[in-house]
């Protein structure tokens, strides 16, 4: 089969009209067909794809599943480029016709701002991306797979450990350097015990924040990556003795 995506105007009316249109998003999206109104809304590219995969739900929990379901649409679709990986006519189409019933389950369409987010583009920022609910699989998995690996998987997985990972390294500038972004990952992997739950979110805040710093006097693109490496490291056991000596009965 072939890759299908949206015509460009009947993505411009979804976008219009998607205060009204919030109670037809379900598991069926026979619906579009009425609303076209007879037009032709589907398009064919030239790229020849197997038939979607089945992605994981569950009835509760459903972000825990996240991973998983990014390797399967990054397998699905590895063939793509950037650039087209950047278009919201495809991305729009597989949220209302390939998944519907993924996102009803992930995503359940509740108001005009939840479908304009999570079934199109919110905005042309790279941010966009990041919250389209089938675009974040697929560019979560783009991001942070890496073949050389036993499992190419292993940051991605790390990756959607919390939502704090996701927003930093997907929603942020400094995660678009790739060298920052995987060692970070691989940081993170490997001192997961280190950084406990509580004070997770304010811990890969003050990472970034140094990371940041380090920018300013260094391009971080051209450091070497064992050197980003032994940076996070001192920044790690920094705070995990701030945290001992917070936890110490002299400190309380």
């Amino acid at each position: 089969m072939k890759l299908q995506f949206f015509s460009g105007n009947f993505v411009t009316r979804l976008r219009e009209t998607a205060a009204t249109n919030v109670g037809k998003y379900g598991p069926d999206s026979s619906w579009l067909e009425t609303f076209a109104a007879g037009h032709v809304y589907i398009h064919e590219s030239n790229h020849v794809v197997d038939p979607p995969p089945s992605l994981v739900t569950s009835t509760d929990k459903n972000a825990q599943n996240d991973a998983e379901n990014a390797k399967r649409i990054f397998s699905w679709l590895r063939m793509l480029t950037p650039a087209l990986a950047m278009e919201e006519r495809l991305w729009a189409y597989l949220t209302h016709c390939a998944f519907p019933d993924y996102m009803y389950a992930r995503w359940p369409a509740v108001s005009e701002k939840l479908v304009k987010r999570r079934y199109l583009f919110q905005s042309k920022s790279f941010d966009a991306l990041a919250r389209n609910g089938i675009a974040r699989l697929w560019w979560a998995g783009y991001l942070t797979s890496d073949e050389k690996r036993t499992n190419p998987f292993e940051l991605t997985e790390t990756l959607f450990l919390r939502q704090d990972i996701q927003v930093s390294l997907l929603e942020r500038s400094i995660g678009k350097c790739r060298n920052v972004r995987m060692c970070v990952l691989d940081f993170l992997r490997d001192n997961r015990s280190g950084l406990s739950e509580e004070a997770f979110g304010k811990r890969i805040q003050v990472l970034l924040r140094e990371l940041n710093l380090l920018g300013g006097v260094a391009i971080l693109d051209a450091l070497p990556p064992t050197e980003i490496q032994r940076f996070l490291k001192k920044v790690g056991e920094t705070l995990t003795n701030d945290q001992s000596s917070a936890n110490s009965p002299v400190s309380q």
